[in-house]
């Protein structure tokens, strides 16, 4: 069966242009709408594409109906926006109007927007769909292997991680000879990285740790790691991450790979059920 016709909303980073790129490999029809202030038009030259603000709700709905869009993925990062770049057209005006009436969670609100784009014949799909292969399998990746002492780390890493996500704090624990130096909260994987090394023992290099949430929708919040991971890695004396098979995403798999054999840092999927 052909694949059906996909539009993507991008934001910044390395994400999209791999999609892009793969869907030109594979021949699949895209369609990108780029976030303005986040997504690169540079990045996003390979694919028929316009730009909007996240509050043009209105332009990207008329704008995916115009070029027959059936699939829609949602890809890249997104800091938080600036109060213009936030500004509603009508749609988003109504849009917003209707989930400001109900308390909702990061996870809640999710799922509301899925549901109204959705309503509006619309039918999103995860990252995992579109690009299988860039989702984390089982295994190690590349040269370096933890070691037993390592494997100790990531098994009290993912109970931590673990307990960390059911509560909705974060993803990430940074672990090393079974004590945790840092864990991840609203500033992110890379700040939390950034604390590490102010507060870990000589000997044995820590190890992070990365883990979905408990029923976390990864159609549009799956977590992803890339080359720029594998830098602050290297930059704060981190011997290896080991993520949850199966719910990240891995950016630029060869050259995150690649420098990963050169700086000795280990990269393992690992099942946590």
């Amino acid at each position: 069966m052909e694949p059906k016709k996909l539009g993507m909303i991008a934001g910044g980073g390395k994400m999209p242009v791999e999609i892009i790129r793969h869907c030109n490999a594979i021949g699949r029809e895209i369609f990108v709408i780029g976030l303005e202030s986040f997504a690169s038009k540079e990045l996003l030259k390979e694919a028929p594409h316009i730009f909007a603000r996240i509050g043009e709700a209105g332009k990207m709905l008329k704008a995916l109906k115009e070029n027959n869009v059936v699939e829609i993925v949602l890809a890249g990062g997104i800091k938080r926006p600036s109060f213009k770049e936030m500004i509603p057209d009508w749609e988003g005006m109504k849009i917003a109007a209707k989930l400001a009436v109900k308390k909702m969670s990061d996870d809640s609100l999710f799922r509301a927007v899925i549901e109204e784009v959705e309503s509006r014949g619309f039918k999103i799909v995860g990252i995992q769909e579109v690009v299988p292969d860039m989702v984390f399998k089982e295994g190690v990746y590349g040269k370096v292997k933890p070691s037993k002492e390592d494997m100790d780390d990531i098994h009290r890493g993912i109970e931590v991680a673990k307990a960390l996500g059911a509560v909705d704090v974060g993803q990430a624990v940074v672990v090393q000879e079974g004590m945790v130096l840092a864990v991840e909260a609203i500033e992110g994987t890379d700040l939390m990285l950034s604390r590490v090394a102010a507060v870990k023992k000589e000997g044995k290099a820590p190890v992070m740790v990365k883990v979905t949430k408990p029923g976390q929708d990864r159609r549009v919040d799956m977590p992803a790691m890339g080359l720029q991971t594998i830098e602050q890695l290297k930059r704060y004396g981190i011997g290896g991450m080991a993520v949850e098979a199966g719910g990240i995403l891995l950016i630029e798999r060869e050259v995150v790979i690649e420098m990963a054999n050169q700086e000795k840092i280990f990269i393992i999927g690992i099942n946590t059920l």
